[in-house]
C-alpha cells in the first residue's frame, strides 16, 4: 500500500531514491521541508518519512510536521501525511487528537476521495 502511495516521479520510474541511507542531520533537513512553501517539497519530504517509516526507521519526532501537512488540498500529500498517521497514531495518541479538525473538515469535504480517506483513517 505504501508504494503504490508513494507514486513514481524519477527518471528510472521508481522511487528508490527515497530509500538512500540516512546520514547525520537528515531529520533536520526532513523537517526544512516538511515546512517548505514549495509543495513539490512537501510532497518529496513525506515520501523520504514514509520511506524512512517503511525500513524501520523512528521518524515519529516529525508527527507534527507531517500533520502540518494535511492542511493541502493536494490529494497526494493528504494520502502520504494519513498514511504516517495510521501507523504512527497508536505511538502517540495525545498528538493525534491534533488531527482530529482536520478529520471532521475532510469528512465534510466536496470531494468522495477525501471524505472516505478522513472516515478511513478515523476509523483505524
Amino acid at each position: 500500500m505504501a508504494a503504490k502511495m508513494l507514486g513514481k516521479r524519477d527518471e528510472s520510474g521508481s522511487d528508490s531514491r527515497f530509500f538512500t541511507t540516512q546520514k547525520k542531520g537528515e531529520m533536520h533537513e526532513l523537517k526544512l521541508e516538511l515546512n517548505s512553501t514549495d509543495r513539490h517539497t512537501k510532497v518529496d519530504a513525506v515520501k523520504k518519512v514514509i520511506a524512512s517509516m517503511t525500513v524501520g526507521k523512528d521518524v515519529s519526532m516529525l508527527f507534527t510536521d507531517v500533520l502540518n501537512c494535511a492542511q493541502t488540498g493536494n490529494i497526494e500529500l493528504k494520502k502520504l501525511v494519513y498514511l504516517y498517521l495510521i501507523n504512527y497514531a497508536k505511538s502517540q495518541p495525545e498528538l493525534t487528537l491534533l488531527a482530529v479538525n482536520t478529520f471532521v473538515k475532510d469528512a465534510s469535504d466536496p470531494n468522495p476521495l477525501i471524505r472516505a480517506l478522513a472516515v478511513r483513517t478515523m476509523g483505524c
